[in-house]
């Protein structure tokens, strides 16, 4: 059973410039959706609650897809794997919260 979108509505996604999301912009300019929502990284961090909770509490996206991650190479990974695992989950949680509540 398929659901069918307002493809009229806000939709958010997040990390649009990298290798998934920006296939997802194209999926869905293609699906016709008029209301897509892009912000980058250099002015939303999405590590930052306040601002993740602020940028979503003024946009108020019906849809929101999260296809944001922060990446390295794999020698990075490696080496700071902590650091990519926190980064990550700080990233999904903060969305997954702040869309909740819009």
């Amino acid at each position: 059973m398929k659901f069918p979108l307002d493809k009229g509505a806000p939709f958010y996604v997040a990390g649009h410039t990298g290798m998934v999301g920006s296939a997802i912009i194209a999926e869905l300019k293609k699906q016709c959706f008029k209301n897509l929502i892009t912000i980058p990284s250099s002015e939303l961090d999405l590590r930052n609650r306040d601002g993740v909770f602020g940028f979503l509490g003024t946009v108020k996206p019906k849809y929101a897809i999260v296809a944001a991650a922060k990446v390295g190479g794999i020698l990075a990974n490696d080496t700071y794997p902590a650091n990519f695992l926190s980064d990550n989950l700080q990233i999904q949680v903060n969305l997954m919260d702040a869309a909740s509540s819009v």
